[in-house]
């Protein structure tokens, strides 16, 4: 009996220890409930406050979207068929958004591929949310035997999220003036570039977006300084490449510039 009534006590510790393993276990669920009411209250409390926190570091996603797009298609005297694309894109998330790879294609009435524009550049690459970036390029067509044929065009643009932040510079004296529109260039912008940044900025990139009277958004110009620039160094600038379509000529009457440091 002695035996007996040892081993029955050790089974019952045991089966203590275990049961009160489990109850403490159980605390760290949400899914499962404590005997202890206050205990089950606080831990609840805090995978909600842990839940919640996840979903916002879920939510806190870039997400890139074109708010405005324009192109255009041309022949020259020598009978070369141009198009151009340009487009103001926006990141409407809530983390940066760095851009990747841009590409643009150029269709015809029945959906068919007429050109495309590889090698597209955003300035800004990394875009902060609610700010805004421009696309702006011109290509030759090859293989298209009239400007007409180009019906549409649009943009596919690789994106993911950053935590990391561009280097904007300022601009300061922005003039746009009317340029040749026989050459491609309607428009040329031209003004200042500052550093405000305590960073040297040795790859300095421009874009300008155009405008009409009622906020249209017409095209974009962009373009590079060959000078770095110290803290508080300044450059002057000029943009009027690429070409764009002439039918926006004497339409045009606000210029918005984005200048950035661009850095690996």
């Amino acid at each position: 009996m002695n035996k007996f009534a040892r081993a029955l006590g050790v089974s019952v510790l045991a089966a203590s220890i275990l049961s009160a393993c489990g109850a403490e276990n159980s605390t760290m669920s949400s899914s499962n409930q404590s005997n202890n009411e206050n205990e089950s209250q606080e831990v609840k409390n805090d995978t909600s406050a842990k839940e919640e926190d996840t979903n916002e570091q879920k939510e806190a996603e870039a997400n890139i979207e074109v708010t405005s797009e324009t192109f255009g298609s041309w022949e020259d005297s020598i009978g070369s068929i141009y198009a151009s694309y340009s487009a103001e894109v926006t990141n409407t998330g809530d983390k940066p958004a760095e851009i990747g790879d841009i590409q643009v294609n150029l269709e015809g009435d029945d959906g068919s591929i007429i050109g495309t524009i590889p090698m597209v550049m955003a300035t800004p690459d990394i875009i902060m949310p609610g700010e805004t970036a421009y696309l702006g390029e011109t290509t030759l067509l090859e293989g298209a035997s009239s400007a007409d044929e180009i019906k549409t065009a649009n943009s596919n643009i690789d994106f993911s999220s950053t935590d990391e932040e561009p280097m904007m510079l300022e601009t300061d004296k922005v003039k746009l003036k009317e340029g040749d529109v026989e050459y491609g260039t309607p428009y040329i912008v031209t003004g200042t570039v500052i550093n405000p940044n305590e960073e040297k900025a040795d790859d300095i990139r421009i874009a300008a977006g155009l405008y009409d009277e009622n906020g249209k958004f017409l095209g974009a110009l962009n373009g590079s300084i060959q000078v770095s620039l110290n803290p508080d160094g300044k450059a002057g600038f000029e943009l009027s490449y690429p070409e764009l379509p002439k039918d926006i000529a004497g339409k045009a009457t606000e210029v918005k510039v984005k200048a950035y440091n661009w850095s690996f």
